[in-house]
């Protein structure tokens, strides 16, 4: 018998390891808020939306038609596995395990399979991305500047931040855009996002006005800022992060390719450095950053080594398991709240239609509960957002959504309206308002703060 080598005995453990502990979360769990809106988007199929691009909505269609929580997230959980194998590819042959490693020891990128969000399709699309990158550099052809506009486009059909892996590579390989075949690839990508540009402008550039004028802001404090670059040092790996950076510091780039990788594994966490000084940041902006980061110090043999470091993995790896069973388990067990948006919702929702009766038209005030009702619920339930941010619910007609029949309102909105309290999983409780005209509604929103 030939024996097997080393590397796939391995591999094939974190391989398994990453995909059986995402699916166990996704059978486990019901949909959280935003899953719940992003799915609304995939009812309308569209070439953009309130919020981001539209890959999230046509990641979440392809198997939207399998019933429950696994069709919304199907995809995401397939893309991540294809994700690691395509980057463990690119990737010395008896180092391909630390890849795989790597995706289960990063917390943001252990998760991006499990949950229907746009960083399960950025993470995916990037590690495509890389892997054009590569054979661009490698061959200045016409056949490899399409592949890498095509890439370029379906990264920014993710997710803009895509944009700053673009921005990166031009500052590590600025001799690209000598090249002729940069500007082929560059209108490439621009002609495959010409239908999402067009989008924008049809329905006056919403995704900007949020992003750059609504996203609410935040003063620029020491603490916040510690907080972010703190983050950025321990999500490569919890404790092994600091060792993963220290590599990232030693590792010398062989060629160009590795030199982009090292720029745009920094530069993106900068980027977004900067930006929390004047905007709420969130964690999970720089969660592709970790790819390039990943790749270099694993195609550079510069994985932590040693007894230490090897406790360490596995210690990390427990961790973040134990991270994705606490998220299975009622919620009860341990009170952790952002448990509670993943459980509870379904019957919610069955009581809330079962109360109010057929004849009653449900409306919410917030996406988040206006997604979760029209899931579970499957029937359009509007989010009518008086006194909170503007969403994708703007851009469609809440008054063919409703109907004729008598609204009943979910509302945050206690000082508006009498009405009775319910509960919710979340241990809070909203206002129902029962048979309240939309006119008189939309009447508050023009004078909401």
């Amino acid at each position: 018998m030939i024996p097997r080598p080393s590397f796939i005995d391995k591999a094939r453990p974190w391989a398994w390891v990453l995909f059986l502990s995402n699916l166990i979360v996704i059978l486990g769990t019901g949909l959280a808020h935003d899953e719940a809106y992003y799915w609304t988007f995939a009812r309308r199929l569209a070439w953009g939306y309130f919020d981001h691009p539209p890959m999230v909505a046509w990641w979440i269609a392809l198997t939207s038609w399998i019933p429950g929580e696994l069709g919304v997230r199907l995809t995401f959980l397939c893309g991540l596995q294809a994700s690691a194998a395509l980057l463990a590819q690119m990737a010395p042959e008896s180092r391909r395990w630390q890849v795989w490693a790597g995706f289960n020891i990063f917390p943001l990128l252990a998760f991006a399979g499990i949950f229907a969000i746009p960083d399960g399709a950025l993470v995916a699309m990037s590690v495509f991305w890389l892997w054009a990158l590569e054979r661009s550099l490698a061959r200045d052809d016409v056949g490899h500047a399409i592949l890498m506009g095509i890439a370029s486009a379906l990264l920014l059909y993710s997710k803009y931040h895509g944009v700053l892996f673009l921005a990166a590579t031009l500052l590590a390989v600025p001799r690209l855009c000598l090249r002729h075949t940069f500007w082929l690839a560059l209108a490439v990508a621009l002609l495959m996002f010409t239908p999402h540009l067009w989008w924008q402008h049809t329905h006056g550039y919403p995704t900007l006005r949020y992003h750059f004028v609504d996203r609410p802001s935040a003063p620029a404090g020491v603490g916040s800022i510690a907080l972010f670059a703190g983050l950025q040092l321990l999500l490569p790996g919890v404790m092994l992060g600091p060792l993963l950076w220290r590599s990232w510091w030693r590792a010398r780039p062989a060629d160009e390719f590795e030199r982009a990788l090292k720029v745009i594994a920094l530069f993106v966490p900068l980027f977004f450095l900067v930006s929390a000084f004047s905007k709420k940041f969130e964690a999970n902006w720089t969660v592709a950053a970790g790819l390039p980061l990943l790749l270099l110090v694993v195609r550079r043999d510069l994985w932590p080594t040693g007894r230490w470091s090897l406790r360490g993995l596995i210690v990390v790896t427990g961790i973040v398991l134990i991270a994705k069973v606490l998220l299975v388990v009622p919620p009860e067990w341990h009170g952790l709240r952002r448990a509670r948006e993943l459980h509870g919702w379904k019957s919610w929702a069955r009581d809330l239609r079962t109360s109010v009766g057929p004849e009653c038209a449900i409306a919410a005030n917030r996406y988040q509960f206006a997604g979760k009702l029209s899931f579970y619920l499957r029937e359009d339930v509007p989010s009518l957002n008086v006194g909170t941010r503007l969403n994708q619910f703007e851009l469609w007609d809440a008054r063919a959504m409703l109907g004729a029949r008598p609204i009943c309102w979910i509302t945050n909105r206690e000082d508006l309206f009498p009405g009775r309290d319910i509960p919710t999983p979340t241990l809070g409780s909203l206002r129902l308002v029962e048979g309240i005209p939309l006119d008189v509604i939309l009447s508050h929103k023009r004078k909401a703060p």
